[in-house]
C-alpha cells in the first residue's frame, strides 16, 4: 500500500508546481559548480523532461541534480586524475574508471546514493501515465542518440541546431574548456562524438621523408612504457629512476601528450608514430572495435619484416580494451595479469611479474629469432597517499621498487640476448607525469601559472595553457640502452625533447625494413618544427586521411 500525503491547496496549484520546478532547477543548477548559462540550464531542463516522463516531478528535480552534482564530482575526480574531464564516451566505459575508484570521495557516494534514492522514489510516488509528457521527454533521448550515428552527419547537424537554441559551443580540441562553456551535461552530449573515424581523403605526406639508412641490421627491440615514471633532467625533482643511468643507459627527455593519466593515448603514438591529439578522448577505447585488423604500426611493420612481436601489461587486457587493441595493431602474442603472478592484497601487480613472463617468452624465441617487445607496468599507478607531503614520499618507494624489478629484468635480458647472439636496443619512458601537482609547483618544475585552485582548493591545469606549458607539462624521461657502439647516444640525442611519435619512427630506422610512413615520421621530427606550437598543430603534421588509411583500412 502506499502512503497517502496531501500537499496544501496552493501547492496543488498548476501554476505553484511549474513556479517552484524552476526556481529550485535554477537554485540546484547553480549549486552544481556555482554557473548559470543558457547550454547549462537548457541541458538541466532536457534532463529534468526526461526524468518527468516517469518519475513524481519533485523526485524528477531531485534526481536531475542529483545525476547532474554526481557526474560533475566524477568528472572533477577524472579531471584531478588526469588533466582531462569525463567524456560522453566514457559513460559507455564503466569498466575503464575502476583504475580511478581510490579516488572517490563522500561527495560521489552521497551524489550517487541521491540519485538512486531521487528515481526509486519517484517511481513509488509515480503520476499517472500522460502522453503529453513524452515528446517533451524524449527530446534529450533524440539528441543523444544522433551522437552515436557512425557516419557523423547527424551529429554535427545537431551540434548546429543546439549552437542555436542553447547557445552550444563545442570545443572539441580542449575537453577542459568544453565544460567550462557548456557545463557537465552539455560537455558529455556534445564530446559523446568522439567515436567518429577518422576521413579519407588526399594528402601529400610522404612527398618528405628522410632516406632510409644504409648497412642496418635488425636488433632485438624492448620497449618499457614506465606507469607515472619521472625524474626532473636537473637536482629540481631527483628520483630512483636516476639509477637507470648508473646501470649504463643514456638519459634524454620525450614528451608526452598526456599528464597524470590517459596511459592509452602515449601508448598510440608510441605504436603509431601518429599524434594522439587528432582523435577525441581515449583513442585505444574509442576505437578499439572498428581499427583495421591489419593496422599499419611500429608493430605490424616489424612483424612483416620478419619480427616475432610480443605486447603485455600486468594488469586486466579490458583496461583500454588492450586485449582487443594489440591484435590488430600486429602483436602475434599478449600477455596480461591473468597469466601473471598477482597478489591482490598487495596493491597494484608487481612490474615484475611481467617481466618474469617477458624474459620466459624471450628465451623461448627460436634461435635467431629477431623480436620487439613492448611492455607496459603498472606498480607506480597512483594515488599517492600524502604522509607529511603531497605524496612524493610514497612514490618515491615505489618507484624505487619499480626500478629494481627493471633493473634486474634488464640484466637477465642483456644476458639472454648475449647467449643468443642478438644485437639489442632496451628503450624505457615515462608515460606521463605522476599527478603530483603541488609537489612539482613546489620544486619549480611546473610554473604555478599553469595552475588554478579548485572549488576543493586542489591545483588543477587552466583550461588555455601555452604551447611552452603543454611541452613543460608532458616533459617525461627517456632512457636507451643498446649493445652496439654509441646506438645509444645516438638515438637519445635524436630524441630529445621531441613528441613521443618521434620514437617509434626512430626505432623502425635502427632496422633494415624500408618504412616511407616512419622514413616521413622522422624528416618531420628532424625537423622539429611546428609541434606543440598554438592551436590545432597536429593538424599541419599528420591529415586526417593518414589516420584513415593506416588504422582503418579507408585510403
Amino acid at each position: 500500500m502506499k502512503w497517502s500525503f496531501k500537499f496544501p491547496p496552493f501547492m496543488q496549484q498548476k501554476w505553484f508546481a511549474v513556479l517552484a520546478i524552476i526556481l529550485m532547477l535554477l537554485l540546484g543548477r547553480f549549486a552544481v559548480d556555482g554557473q548559470w548559462n543558457i547550454p547549462r540550464i537548457g541541458f538541466s531542463a532536457l534532463l529534468y523532461l526526461f526524468f518527468a516522463m516517469f518519475l513524481n516531478r519533485w523526485a524528477a528535480v531531485w534526481a536531475t541534480l542529483s545525476l547532474e552534482a554526481l557526474l560533475y564530482n566524477i568528472s572533477y575526480v577524472k579531471n584531478k586524475a588526469t588533466g582531462e574531464p569525463l567524456l560522453g564516451r566514457d559513460l559507455l566505459e564503466v569498466g575503464q574508471g575502476m583504475a580511478l575508484t581510490s579516488y572517490i570521495d563522500w561527495d560521489i557516494i552521497g551524489y550517487g546514493v541521491g540519485t538512486v534514492a531521487a528515481i526509486a522514489l519517484g517511481l513509488w510516488f509515480r503520476p499517472k501515465f500522460k502522453a503529453r509528457r513524452i515528446a517533451p521527454g524524449l527530446m534529450l533521448c533524440a539528441i543523444v542518440g544522433v551522437q552515436f550515428d557512425s557516419t557523423g552527419l547527424y551529429a554535427a547537424q545537431s551540434q548546429a541546431v543546439l549552437s542555436k537554441t542553447l547557445s552550444t559551443n563545442y570545443v572539441f580540441y580542449n575537453f577542459r574548456e568544453n565544460v567550462k562553456q557548456n557545463g557537465i551535461l552539455g560537455h558529455l552530449i556534445l564530446s559523446a562524438e568522439s567515436m567518429h573515424l577518422p576521413k579519407s581523403g588526399q594528402h601529400d605526406f610522404y612527398t618528405r621523408q628522410l632516406p632510409a639508412p644504409a648497412g642496418n641490421t635488425d636488433p632485438d627491440i624492448v620497449v618499457v612504457m614506465c606507469e607515472s615514471c619521472y625524474t626532473s633532467s636537473d637536482e629540481k625533482m631527483p628520483t630512483p629512476m636516476n639509477r637507470l643511468s648508473q646501470a649504463g643507459f643514456v638519459a634524454s627527455r620525450i614528451i608526452s601528450p598526456v599528464y597524470g593519466g590517459g596511459t592509452a593515448d602515449a601508448e598510440f603514438e608510441a605504436l603509431t608514430g601518429l599524434s594522439s591529439l587528432a582523435l577525441p578522448g581515449i583513442d585505444f577505447q574509442n576505437f578499439s572495435d572498428r581499427y583495421d585488423q591489419r593496422s599499419a604500426t611500429l608493430v605490424s611493420e616489424l612483424k612483416n619484416h620478419g619480427y616475432l612481436t610480443t605486447g603485455m601489461h600486468n594488469y586486466y587486457g579490458s583496461f583500454y580494451k588492450r586485449a582487443e587493441v594489440y591484435p590488430k595493431f600486429g602483436f602475434d602474442h599478449t600477455r596480461f595479469v591473468d597469466k601473471m603472478k598477482w597478489n591482490r592484497k598487495a596493491g597494484w601487480p608487481k612490474d615484475s611479474a611481467m617481466y618474469d613472463v617477458a624474459l620466459e617468452q624471450y628465451r623461448s624465441a627460436p634461435p635467431q629469432q629477431k623480436q620487439l617487445m613492448f611492455l607496459v607496468t603498472v606498480s607506480t599507478h597512483g594515488p599517492f597517499i600524502a604522509n607529511q607531503d603531497a605524496g612524493l614520499s610514497q612514490y618515491r618507494a615505489r618507484l624505487d621498487l619499480a626500478v629494481s624489478d627493471l633493473l634486474a629484468f634488464n640484466s637477465a635480458l642483456q644476458q639472454q640476448a648475449k647467449a643468443r647472439g642478438r644485437e639489442l636496443i632496451v628503450v624505457v619512458f615515462g608515460d606521463h607525469k605522476p599527478a603530483l601537482n603541488k609537489e612539482f609547483v613546489k620544486s619549480g618544475i611546473l610554473p604555478p601559472t599553469m595552475f588554478e585552485v579548485d572549488h576543493k582548493g586542489a591545483l588543477a591545469f587552466k583550461n588555455q595553457l601555452s604551447p611552452q606549458d603543454h611541452r613543460i607539462r608532458g616533459d617525461v624521461p627517456l632512457y636507451i640502452a643498446s649493445s652496439r657502439g654509441n646506438q645509444a647516444d645516438t638515438l637519445a640525442s635524436e630524441l630529445a625533447d621531441k613528441p613521443l611519435f618521434c620514437l617509434p619512427a626512430s626505432l623502425s630506422r635502427q632496422t633494415s625494413s624500408v618504412s616511407p610512413f616512419f622514413n616521413a615520421v622522422a624528416e618531420r621530427c628532424q625537423r622539429n618544427e611546428g609541434f606543440y606550437t598554438q592551436g590545432l598543430w597536429w593538424r599541419n603534421i599528420f591529415p586526417e586521411g593518414l589516420y584513415a588509411e593506416r588504422l582503418f583500412g579507408n585510403s
